[in-house]
């Protein structure tokens, strides 16, 4: 069987935290009051199963608290009716689950709103003027470098049709040269 309830853990923590401070022990409190060690651990979990009757739960308490020099008064687990009360306590400090769910549900409906409205804003922008999705600064700004690299383009082909020319001109009249001569020039005969 337990005796414990939120209450009691609460002000067994109280009991903890009070004994920490101090850099105390268990061991050294046990050693110090004379209080059984599983009675302080009981006292600073808040379960009192472990006392035999509820007078030992009481004056160890009391003991334990005014060595810690805690002003707590003993709350009566032993009681069902200050248990009772205490629990209507607590369930009244919470809040309301159902709030709680309901407020976290508006939450997700207005993220789903928003999310729906700005892509029904998306789906109807009119995408077919440019102009209107682009800026014409930015539209100039992409449109320089590709006109340059075309014009450079264009130039180095300008430049490679020129040197052709100039190649064919100097084939064409290496050739009317060899014919005014009367030359033949053939790799094939051997020379004397």
């Amino acid at each position: 069987m337990s005796l414990k309830s939120a209450h009691t853990g609460k002000v067994g923590k109280a009991f903890q935290n009070a004994r920490i401070l101090l850099s105390l022990t268990v061991e050294d409190v046990a050693h110090q009051t004379l209080i059984n060690i599983e009675y302080i651990k009981a006292i600073e979990s808040g379960d009192y199963a472990v006392f035999p009757a509820r007078m030992f739960a009481v004056k160890y308490f009391e003991k334990y608290a005014k060595f810690l020099n805690l002003e707590i008064s003993f709350f009566d687990i032993y009681n069902a009716d200050v248990v009772a009360a205490a629990n209507k306590e607590l369930q009244s400090d919470l809040p309301d689950p159902s709030f709680m769910n309901m407020k976290k549900n508006m939450i997700y409906i207005f993220f789903i709103c928003f999310f729906l409205l700005l892509s029904i804003f998306f789906i109807f922008v009119d995408s077919d003027d440019p102009d209107k999705l682009l800026d014409t600064k930015s539209m100039e700004s992409m449109i320089q470098p590709l006109a340059t690299e075309s014009k450079i383009i264009e130039e180095f082909h300008e430049e490679i049709n020129k040197l052709h020319d100039e190649i064919n001109n100097f084939f064409i009249q290496d050739k009317l040269d060899s014919v005014q001569l009367g030359v033949n020039v053939d790799s094939s005969e051997p020379e004397t």
